[in-house]
């Protein structure tokens, strides 16, 4: 390997790592990924009791779904917030075999906006999520999961892809800046001149 290869090399790492998080970072720890699939930004309307329970799925540091994991769903005590079966603010579930469970039947108590807190558990893996609502009199909407659902791949690595491109520009402009451009010289030899294919 060069000495130029080697600072172009060594610069692209040094913008890779700089470059930010990467996306899942705790799962690569070795905790437990939490996406919201269903109840984001969801408005409950609380003179309907009409909610919309959460749903999440549950993923490890390899991005594969979990099955048996425990998951707990808890909502505030007081002010705007919502209720579980039998009026708890705590309801616990386990994942089925997608990696995916719902917090059941949610009743909405209170006009405002709440966060429902999502801990999931499985042997010393753990993972957290933050799902937020708003209860309402007059309106309702299941809401969706924007920028918290499953992401694809530019979603999950868009870190490191851009550290990595941002290194490798960097890298190539300093080898491009370094590089020893003195021209050559040109050898010219005697011989015979052909033009045209051989006969």
């Amino acid at each position: 390997m060069t000495n130029a290869t080697a600072r172009v090399l060594a610069a692209g790492m040094a913008c890779w790592l700089m470059a930010g998080p990467a996306a899942g970072q705790e799962a690569a720890r070795g905790g437990l990924r939490i996406y919201v699939l269903q109840g984001e930004q969801a408005v409950n309307n609380v003179r309907t009791g009409a909610a919309t329970a959460p749903v999440v799925e549950v993923r490890d540091a390899n991005d594969f779904p979990l099955a048996g994991v425990e998951v707990t769903f808890r909502t505030p005590e007081r002010g705007a917030s919502a209720t579980f079966e039998g009026g708890r603010h705590e309801y616990t579930n386990r994942t089925d075999a997608k990696g995916q469970v719902s917090a059941g039947r949610m009743t909405p108590t209170g006009e405002g906006v709440f966060s429902i807190q999502v801990l999931a558990k499985k042997d010393d893996r753990m993972g957290m999520a933050v799902i937020r609502q708003r209860n309402s009199r007059d309106d309702f909407s299941s809401g969706g999961a924007p920028g918290s659902q499953r992401k694809g791949f530019w979603g999950r690595n868009k870190w490191w892809l851009l550290g990595l491109m941002a290194g490798s520009g960097a890298g190539l402009g300093y080898w491009l800046a370094t590089r020893d451009t003195t021209p050559g010289e040109a050898v010219l030899r005697p011989g015979t001149v052909v033009i045209g294919g051989p006969r």
